[in-house]
């Protein structure tokens, strides 16, 4: 009897789709674009891959329901062939068109006579591991979203997850398609502004298309050229710099926008290291939570041939109140010349005086920050040779506001082993968080379940806690003689807390077999 799975499919850190290696394996909608299909006609796609070594898959498909309706899923040849001859196979598809989603796994089993596993996974590329039948219901352009991915391989008997790219597929049937817009934003890290010799970074995520956009041209103005929808560029000289963007879209319409970039000296004339920049170091910039620390970092650049030491401070004003309530200063460190250093300190909004209420002590002993809106001045302080440290004449501010701290618990991972013998207890961990604010406690259920093909029930319900910014795992204990052999889904869920503003990693779920 076939009856075990391979593979945990555990959620997998899916690459980005900029392909890094050209033997990253890769996962796609096949074909990229449809077009000029209407009510009532049907089309298919194809979920490809180009994989070595692959033991199971899985993907879930969104799509926009009032363009597309799925019409079925069948199971594609990638693993088939394998399968049926010498192992078998358990596939399983679903789809929902009201809410606009198709997923479906596939994963090889072991040989019911001999009771191996395959000893190698299959290989191949531009094979579908699925076939999707879609329907045209309306007008407007459909994006085929391909996430929650997974490409697995066995390593040692368990499941080991292959690093991949995903492509993503479009629907298009617009009548008149229209011109992409482009556009694009600059950063410069640790600079307020651009800075002669230093990397700044141009984004053209802003970009948008009707359809999508199939290149991003960019012509920095100084000669040079690149592509992409995030590039890096350096300016080797002081000037002003008109900095180009042109998008392609999939119907070959343009459009350019242009920008002007100035460039500056990094400290121009200075004689001695100066502040470059001040920031918080966790985004957003604008906005820190109370109940956690949070680094003041500040960029510290020495343009001449000597050595110094340094620090900064930091001190901060209540903008409300155009009060000063205090300073924090950096550790002293030496910077060589040329070099740029980046400097912290520690805003503690836990246990220090930096404290937002409720009042813990005598009130003229404690700084409240529980105004809404704070401006912090970064000043560099130098010293050659052990003398007297002066202050520099740069100064760098920034500003934050206070938000409360959130209620949020959170799964981070569950592990299991992906077989266990029929009778043999399994052992099921589950680690949890608290990533709300550093002072709430937060009291909730952790429930872990099991579903087969034929039945399923409940595992155990835990009343626990977790104290703020706490991380812990939860082993729960499996007795697989209850159940019939065969292949399983473990679930755990956590309940929703009160006023939690992230219930989507409230659960996990991995896949288990019981032989």
């Amino acid at each position: 009897m076939r009856t075990c799975l391979i593979a945990l499919l555990l959620t997998s850190a899916v690459l980005a789709s900029t392909v890094t290696s050209p033997d990253l394996a890769k996962m796609y909608v096949d074909p990229k674009e449809v077009k000029n299909k209407w009510y009532p006609d049907t089309f298919k796609v194809n979920i490809t891959a180009n994989v070595q070594n692959l033991y199971s898959w899985e993907f879930t498909l969104n799509f926009t329901p009032s363009i597309l309706q799925v019409v079925s899923v069948t199971r594609g040849p990638f693993l088939k062939e394998v399968g049926d001859q010498y192992y078998g196979t358990y596939f399983r598809s679903k789809k929902n068109n009201d809410y606009g989603y198709v997923s479906a796994l596939e994963m090889l089993l072991y040989n019911s006579t001999t009771g191996e596993f395959p000893p190698q996974g299959v290989s191949g590329g531009q094979i579908p591991l699925a076939t999707i039948e879609f329907q045209a219901v309306g007008e407007g352009v459909c994006v085929l979203d391909l996430w929650n991915t997974e490409l697995n391989t066995l390593t040692g008997g368990q499941n080991d997850p292959i690093p991949h790219t995903v492509a993503d597929g479009l629907f298009d049937n617009r009548a008149t398609p229209g011109p992409p817009t482009a556009n694009f934003t600059v950063t410069h890290p640790g600079m307020t502004i651009p800075v002669a010799g230093l990397p700044i970074t141009f984004d053209a995520s802003a970009s948008i298309d009707d359809g999508w956009i199939a290149s991003y041209d960019w012509d920095f103005g100084d000669g040079t050229t690149d592509s992409g929808i995030i590039v890096s560029h350096i300016f080797a000289a002081v000037g002003t710099y008109t900095v180009s963007l042109t998008v392609t879209d999939n119907d070959n319409m343009t459009d350019t926008l242009s920008d002007t970039i100035l460039v500056v000296g990094w400290l121009e004339g200075g004689t001695f290291p100066d502040i470059i920049d001040a920031r918080p170091q966790r985004e957003p910039w604008n906005e820190v939570a109370h109940g956690r620390e949070h680094p003041l970092v500040g960029l510290v650049g020495n343009p001449t041939s000597d050595d110094y030491e340094v620090y900064v401070e930091f001190t901060i004003y209540s903008t409300e109140e155009a009060m000063k309530l205090g300073t924090i200063t950096t550790e002293t460190v030496t910077i060589r010349g040329g070099e740029t250093l980046e400097l912290s300190a520690i805003m503690d909004l836990r246990d220090t005086t930096w404290r937002v209420g409720p009042n813990r002590g005598p009130q003229w002993a404690l700084k409240y920050l529980t105004q809404p809106g704070y401006t912090v001045f970064a000043k560099c302080y130098h010293s050659v040779g052990g003398g007297e440290f002066e202050e520099g004449l740069a100064a760098k501010d920034f500003s934050f506001t206070i938000r409360g701290a959130k209620h949020d618990i959170a799964i981070l991972n569950l592990t299991a082993d992906a077989q266990v013998l029929w009778g043999n207890p399994l052992e099921i961990d589950v680690t949890i968080a608290n990533e709300g604010g550093g002072h709430f406690i937060e009291p909730f259920d952790l429930t872990v379940t099991y579903m087969g093909v034929t039945n399923s029930g409940t595992i155990e319900v835990r009343s626990t806690e977790l104290k703020g910014e706490e991380v812990r795992s939860e082993i729960f204990t499996w007795d697989t003689s209850t159940v019939p052999k065969g292949p399983y889904i473990i679930w755990a869920t956590l309940s929703i807390l009160t006023f939690e503003m992230d219930t989507s990693d409230n659960s996990a779920s991995c896949l288990v077999c019981v032989i």
